[in-house]
């Protein structure tokens, strides 16, 4: 890997070699720039809670804004749920392997949801431009991720309990029936991210989503996944699913600090 680096950076040398850069329009650029800073207030921002609330207020929002909408939706819906079993004249009939359905769709698509959250900075398809702010891509993407984390965190802890407690459901039954598909759907979506075709087609994204969901429907219909013995297998799912959630990440900020994702992007 460090042959392949200094091949490359040789190449960048060479090309620079050959690169004529005209003196007098580089004056006039440098002019023009400082006539316009010279008519604008710059503020220098030296305490690092400044600098962070900057960025959440200058960064993309359209994608959280989607997230914390689809996370007050689902919860609008298991409250519609709560309300329709038991009471008024009209009673739905929203037993256990409804309501495990429902989760397991609702999980899916939030872990669909929190990628494309990361995928939007390369989908635009100048995310070597974002490197040259004064958050770089790979800070950027932690950012994100640390926004994600909290709102996913806040969701899933309030599903878990919700359920668990209105269908009178074990804790950590619930709990791995609704944390297995979100990790799974994770990873499947970050996998697509971390390939060069994926990141230039944010339609092939769509489409393993909706794969994962359909998969997530057709395993809903077996119950004998759904019983107290089958715990052991959703727990080692739950575990190999983090494993390799951790690498897939790591591979992401290797990817991104080396250029590698950027160049390609």
């Amino acid at each position: 890997m460090k042959i392949v680096e200094k091949d490359i950076r040789e190449e960048f040398r060479i090309t620079d070699q050959n690169i004529i850069i005209d003196d007098k329009r580089k004056e006039e650029t440098l002019l023009y720039l400082q006539e316009e800073i010279a008519g604008k207030q710059t503020r220098v921002l030296s305490n690092r809670k400044e600098i962070l609330l900057q960025q959440f207020w200058y960064m993309d929002k359209f994608m959280i804004g989607i997230h914390a909408a689809f996370c007050i939706i689902s919860i609008l819906i298991m409250i519609i749920l709560h309300w329709s079993v038991g009471y008024g004249r009209f009673v739905m009939k929203i037993g256990e392997e409804e309501i495990i359905l429902i989760s397991t769709i609702l999980s899916g698509i939030l872990g669909i949801v929190s990628i494309m959250e990361i995928g939007r900075v390369f989908f635009s398809g100048i995310a070597e431009l974002s490197e040259s702010c004064y958050f770089n891509v790979r800070q950027m993407v932690a950012f994100q991720l640390v926004l994600s984390g909290i709102i996913n965190l806040m969701f899933l802890f309030i599903s878990i309990l919700f359920v668990g407690i209105r269908w009178k459901m074990e804790l950590l039954r619930i709990g791995l029936y609704i944390l297995v598909p979100f990790v799974i759907a994770e990873c499947c979506c970050l996998m697509v991210v971390l390939s060069e075709v994926g990141r230039k087609n944010s339609y092939l994204l769509v489409m393993v989503g909706a794969f994962v969901i359909v998969f997530y429907c057709i395993l809903a219909s077996s119950p004998e996944l759904y019983r107290i013995t089958a715990l052991a297998v959703w727990g080692v799912a739950l575990i190999v699913g983090l494993l390799l959630l951790a690498v897939q990440m790591k591979i992401l900020f290797r990817g991104i600090e080396k250029g590698e994702i950027l160049c390609a992007n």
